[in-house]
Formats: C-alpha cells, sequence, structure tokens
C-alpha cells in the first residue's frame, strides 16, 4: 500500500487512455474489501478515473467485523457478506493477529489481522487465531449472472492467496472476459522482516509464481496491475 500511495500518479488507468462512455454501466468490485477506507474509500473514489460515470460498488468481504459500517455505505455499496470461492460451500474463515497488534475498533482495519479461507473438511492442526465458520460462493458464476459484456467492470481482488484458486476459475468459466481492469495483490512467502533470512510460512506460492499468474492474465489480455 506504500509502495502505491508512492507510485499513484504513474499508474495508466484504462479510463484514462481509453473512451468508456459506450458502456451500459460501470461496476467496481471489490474483492476482499475489508472496511470502507481501506480501499473503497481511501481509492477507488479519490483516484480512479470515471469519466463521469456512476459506478455501482459491491464489496465481497467474510470478516463480520467490518460488515456493520457497510450499513451506513447501503445507498452506494451493496455488501456481500461472503467469502469469494471457487464453489458454494462452508468455509473456515482463520484470522490470525501479528504479536503487539491492538483489536480493531469498528471504523479502522488497522490491527486487524488478514483472514484466510479452505474448505471446512481439509482444515487440520491447531490454529492460535481467530476462526469463524463463513458461507463461501462461487465468484465466477455471481459474476457472470451480475454483469455482462456490455458493462464496464473494474475488479480489485486481495484474497490472501486465495487468488490461485479463484483466477483459473474465472479463466474455466470464461467469467475473466467480463472484466476490464484488475488490480491484483498476489500473496506468496516473501522475506519476513522479524526474521532476517527466513520466509514466510504464511503462503505456499513463491515470487515466480505470482510472475506467472500475472504474465497469464496480461498474455490473455487482461489489464492487471500488481495490488500491494
Amino acid at each position: 500500500w506504500i509502495t502505491l500511495k508512492r507510485n499513484i500518479n504513474n499508474i495508466k488507468y484504462l479510463p484514462s487512455m481509453v473512451d468508456i462512455s459506450f458502456k451500459n454501466r460501470y461496476v467496481y468490485v471489490d474483492v476482499g474489501a475489508r472496511s470502507y477506507g481501506s480501499s473503497i474509500g481511501s481509492w477507488f473514489r479519490k483516484q480512479y478515473p470515471k469519466q463521469n460515470k456512476t459506478f455501482h460498488v459491491y464489496a465481497i468481504e467474510a470478516d463480520k467485523h467490518f460488515h456493520k459500517q457497510y450499513e451506513l455505505k447501503k445507498k452506494t455499496v451493496t455488501l456481500l457478506p461472503y467469502a469469494a470461492w471457487v464453489r458454494n460451500e462452508s468455509l473456515s474463515f482463520e484470522i490470525n493477529r501479528d504479536p503487539g497488534q491492538e483489536e480493531v475498533n469498528e471504523l479502522k482495519d488497522k490491527g486487524r489481522g488478514m483472514g484466510r479461507i479452505q474448505p471446512v473438511k481439509s482444515r487440520q492442526g491447531e490454529f492460535t487465531g481467530e476462526v469463524d465458520e463463513i458461507q463461501g460462493f462461487d465468484f465466477a458464476e455471481w459474476l457472470k449472472n451480475t454483469v455482462t459484456e456490455r458493462d464496464f467492470v473494474v475488479m480489485k481482488m486481495d484474497v490472501e492467496g486465495t487468488e490461485f484458486d479463484l483466477i483459473p476459475r474465472l479463466f474455466e468459466t470464461g467469467a475473466i472476459c467480463l472484466i476490464d481492469e484488475i488490480f491484483l495483490e498476489c500473496h506468496y512467502n516473501r522475506w519476513q522482516r522479524c526474521c532476517p533470512g527466513q520466509r514466510s510460512t504464511k503462503y505456499e506460492k513463491n515470487y515466480g509464481q505470482c510472475l506467472k499468474l500475472f504474465t497469464s492474465l496480461r498474455k490473455s489480455g487482461v489489464l492487471v496491475h500488481q495490488w500491494w
């Protein structure tokens, strides 16, 4: 996020390069939205060029800790209080707060650990963080039932590693063709600040696999940016 803010003026957004006025509707889908101010209010509302068009905003956020504040925004934001997934099923939603972080309040997400999902049946071992059982939904099918190729669709995806499940599913179903511009954070086993020489065990993928994911999107004609 710090890197993004430093380079915010250098980003080439699609509406800053082409005319989008011929589109039927204008839609922004925030997958892994967290709080309203996390990216919808602080970035999309303020920074994304809209060519004077009104965008309908969908916030997909499974963490119930952030749901209450969206009640204040329900006229402009549609909250989907579920987890974007590859099928409709119950999931384990795990939140691991870093040591020393304070509990989040209702309107701020500072200190709130990031949530990860996995099927209930596959969850193994003990987990020291917060665990809830939530409902996952087939994101690709939802997208196909919500927008059409005549709409202009922007998506931000920050889903703590689940992008390696969701992106292939979008290709498999053809739903990827409905998205005009993507802002994607890819999660990998990066070096840890706390422990020099050690990589995080939170994610299984490596940076090379993230590059392949971005490359596959761009080779398919999808305008994708790296999100931080």
